[in-house]
């Protein structure tokens, strides 16, 4: 499973509202559940998987960029959300700076290593100075999604 078949153009969101942590994980997972269509406790079940993820250690790495990820058993295949912030906001990061690129990330229970796979090639964007150069500086959906597309 590669990045760019778990990416679609429908899972980017530019900008995305968020005023902290919380509100910014709601609002990515909300936006990600109606494109994807997922119903409302499914809904619910992923933000909750996310939130319990992030108990685990926080998910924001370096340099404004975090990813939040975690596995559900509504979906099969490793599926990729994209999301650039309309302001930078406290992600708990390991570098202590705010975060405004997020990749939303789900996979399924039964295929963990598809999950492990996505997040690897997700880390290798994120090496690439000018992806993320791109992907921050997008100020429109239409925007970031030129950065892929």
């Amino acid at each position: 499973m590669s990045l760019t078949d778990s990416l679609k153009k429908e899972y980017c969101f530019c900008p995305l509202e968020g005023e902290n942590k919380m509100e910014l994980l709601e609002n990515l997972v909300h936006e990600f559940s109606i494109a994807y269509g997922l119903d409302e406790d499914q809904e619910k079940s992923a933000l909750n998987a996310v939130l319990e993820r992030e108990k685990l250690g926080s998910t924001g790495l370096e340099n404004g960029v975090a990813i939040p990820h975690a596995k559900v058993d509504f979906i099969k295949e490793p599926v990729v959300s994209l999301a650039v912030g309309r302001k930078e906001i406290d992600f708990d990061s390991a570098d202590g700076k705010p975060t405004s690129v997020y990749f939303l990330v789900f996979g399924s229970p039964d295929h963990p290593s598809e999950h492990v796979q996505v997040l690897s090639q997700i880390a290798q964007v994120v090496k690439n100075s000018t992806m993320m150069r791109l992907i921050k500086n997008s100020k429109s959906q239409e925007d970031l999604i030129s950065v892929f597309f």
